[in-house]
Order: structure tokens, then sequence, then C-alpha cells
């Protein structure tokens, strides 16, 4: 199920509204980052978006493997890839009780999230957006956009 979300708290989505969803939902297993690289791969392939797939397959899969290692494995990640002439915005969400992630550590703390620091630098946008249902949780959205 994807997460409805208050529109005050996601920065306005910046493509057309001819935008094209595309939706995959799969296990939390160990297999799931894969099959999330696949899914980016196959649907950009023969895009006009295609010059945008191994930016998007290396932020979907960091966003995929964290959001794995934070969840069980009885839960899913829901991964929304939506399309436009300019560019494409990917949602991951997953089951995991929230927490808001940062790309670098606070004081006295030693872990990172890498994958955030690479979302942040390679991205045009990106942000996370509340999910207030059951369990309370956090979708991760990245977008990549078309350089003309």
């Amino acid at each position: 199920m994807h997460p409805q979300t208050a529109p005050v708290t996601r920065t306005p989505i910046r493509v057309s509204a001819g935008a094209r969803p595309h939706l995959l939902s799969t296990p939390s297993l160990a297999t799931a980052p894969k099959a999330a690289r696949d899914f980016v791969r196959a649907v950009l392939r023969r895009t006009p978006l295609a010059s945008l797939t191994d930016t998007a397959v290396l932020l979907t899969s960091e966003a995929v493997t964290s959001a794995h290692l934070r969840t069980p494995r009885s839960a899913d990640i829901l991964l929304r890839l939506l399309t436009a002439g300019h560019g494409l915005r990917i949602s991951v969400h997953d089951e995991a009780p929230a927490r808001i992630p940062r790309p670098a550590p606070a004081a006295g703390e030693l872990d990172t999230d890498h994958g955030l620091l690479l979302t942040g630098r390679l991205s045009d946008d990106w942000g996370t957006t509340p999910f207030g249902g059951r369990p309370r949780s956090t979708s991760l959205w990245f977008e990549l956009h078309l350089k003309h």
C-alpha cells in the first residue's frame, strides 16, 4: 500500500501533469536492491530519460538497500518511479519505524549514511515524506532532471 502524504510536507513535484507512474513492490529481502535496479533500468532503457539511468540506478540501489537494512523480512518495500519529458522522481517507502535520515553524523557520531551523501550530491532535489499511518514510517524521494 502506498503511503498517503500531506502536501505541505512534500516538495511539489516538478514534472508535468502527463507524468507516468511505474510501481514495484518487493519483499524486504537481500534481493530487493537488485530487483529495484533492474526495474529502474528496464523502465528508463528506451525512453528520452535513458541518459539518467546510471544515476537513477545508483541512487535507487542505495535507497532500497537502506530500506532493506532497516525493515523486517516480513515487510515490503515500495518503489514509485514517476517519469515525465524532462525528468523523473523516485520514491522508496518501507514499513520501518520513522527515522528521518541525516546525510552527515552529528557531533560525536561515527555513522554516516553514505547513500544520502550520494543522493544529496547527485540528485537535483531530494527529501523525505513522513507517513502517519501504522507503523509510522518515512519515504525517501529524489528527482533527476535532464540537462539541456
